[in-house]
């Protein structure tokens, strides 16, 4: 039950919980900011052990007025013991002591502690493979096993990468408050990339029960409003991405229904689209077109855009999808990309011509361990009346599917097949 006046959860676990999936992220970002990169697991260790704590007092003695203060508070106090019983604390030189000037409720002028992160992670002395992987474990809440999906790689990977990245970072001395306008500007596709990919992972959870993650769409919105609204990092990229999130946002809860199940677009409710949502995507993408270059961004939101428009499923205009998915497939070759291709081109042209799409796409890895691989060829197969390799392909999707929820809608799939 949510407090009527505050809107959090009113029992002390379900805040805490709230906290530790809304929050850690900022507080670590502000905690690493104050004390350091230098020491970002001992952070990392006091932010957890606030949490902690939290649930014992709070049940013991009530919910704090300033929850968020109270965590930062005792993580910091947490921050000095440890230093201080380490013996570092009486020999660190002046330049190494915390900047006791950071108020956790004072953002920067430029913006806020966790996208300063961000541009942290991706500071070039951090190989390039290893920021976003860094920037999603440790600023944005992912397990390595949600990294690898995202990046198209393994967990094991995922762990290498992380921890080589915070090795440079303490390596070369990097901090947060050291970030200048062109560092700011040199990095912002990367940040860039890491939002996107937060919100990918919040619009389809690999969480095994939860198919939509709406913190997580939220907070990547969130950041790319700071991005976009930014004198620094204003840009038609940036106005294109907050777009393209916002388009997806808008039809969000539509996605899933009162029991959970996933809702295809054709079967979605498009009344309880969020049209003031729809509305402010538009006025973005007008202004992403001021941009000096065309992004994957602008191809992705323009395609989003086509789906919002549409009054209906039947209404949808085909002919400008598949010419996004021509857009964006020449300006960022991606076999994901060139599925999604030979999906519209079989909604604009046939069935016949969407499998012909899809039969001279080079599926690389993708053809192992990506159930929308398998789902999407079934789709095609049952249209163009081959049942059999629709159903093998089907079966294939539902041991690669990481959620409940797409087993469950792929289980419907098959049930649909059997049908006389």
């Amino acid at each position: 039950m949510l407090n009527a006046e505050s809107g959090q959860p009113e029992k002390p676990g379900q805040l805490v919980d709230h906290f530790f999936r809304h929050e850690y992220a900022q507080l670590v970002a502000t905690l690493t900011r104050r004390f350091g990169v230098r020491h970002w697991e001992l952070v990392e260790d006091v932010g957890q052990s606030a949490l902690q704590q939290a649930l014992l007092s709070w049940a013991l003695k009530g919910i704090p007025q300033n929850p968020n203060g109270w965590l930062n508070r005792v993580a910091t106090n947490r921050a000095l013991d440890a230093l201080r019983r380490d013996r570092r604390w009486g020999s660190l030189e002046e330049a190494d002591e915390p900047n006791s000037a950071t108020d956790p409720t004072d953002q920067p002028d430029l913006m806020d502690d966790l996208l300063r992160m961000i541009f942290v992670c991706c500071d070039p002395c951090v190989p390039p493979e290893s920021r976003i992987a860094l920037a999603l474990k440790t600023l944005c809440g992912f397990g390595n096993r949600e990294i690898a999906r995202a990046l198209l790689t393994t967990e094991a990977s995922v762990a290498k990468r992380i921890t080589r990245a915070k090795q440079r970072l303490r390596e070369e001395g990097v901090e947060p408050s050291e970030l200048d306008e062109t560092q700011i500007r040199d990095r912002q596709s990367h940040v860039q990339t890491v939002v996107y990919l937060l919100f990918n992972e919040g619009y389809s959870s690999t969480t095994a029960d939860k198919p939509i993650r709406s913190e997580l769409c939220e907070e990547a919105a969130r950041l790319a409003l700071i991005l976009a609204e930014h004198p620094l990092t204003a840009s038609g990229s940036t106005a294109a991405l907050l777009a393209l999130l916002l388009f997806h946002g808008a039809r969000l809860e539509a996605r899933i229904d009162c029991h959970g199940t996933i809702l295809l677009l054709k079967e979605q409710n498009r009344s309880t689209w969020d049209h003031r949502l729809i509305r402010e995507a538009f006025r973005w993408f007008r202004k992403a077109r001021n941009g000096s270059h065309v992004t994957r961004y602008h191809a992705e939101a323009w395609i989003a855009s086509e789906h919002c428009r549409a009054q209906t499923f039947a209404d949808t205009n085909w002919a400008n999808i598949a010419q996004g998915y021509d857009l964006l497939c020449q300006i960022e070759p991606s076999p994901v990309h060139q599925l999604n291709r030979a999906i519209a081109i079989s909604h604009r042209d046939g069935p016949q011509a969407g499998l012909a799409a899809f039969n001279s796409i080079e599926p690389g890895s993708l053809a192992n361990d990506y159930y929308l691989w398998h789902a999407t060829k079934a789709d095609l197969a049952r249209q163009t009346g081959d049942v059999e390799s629709a159903r093998a392909s089907l079966q294939t999707a539902w041991r690669l599917a990481p959620t409940n929820a797409e087993r469950e809608l792929i289980s419907r799939k098959l049930e649909l097949l059997a049908e006389p």
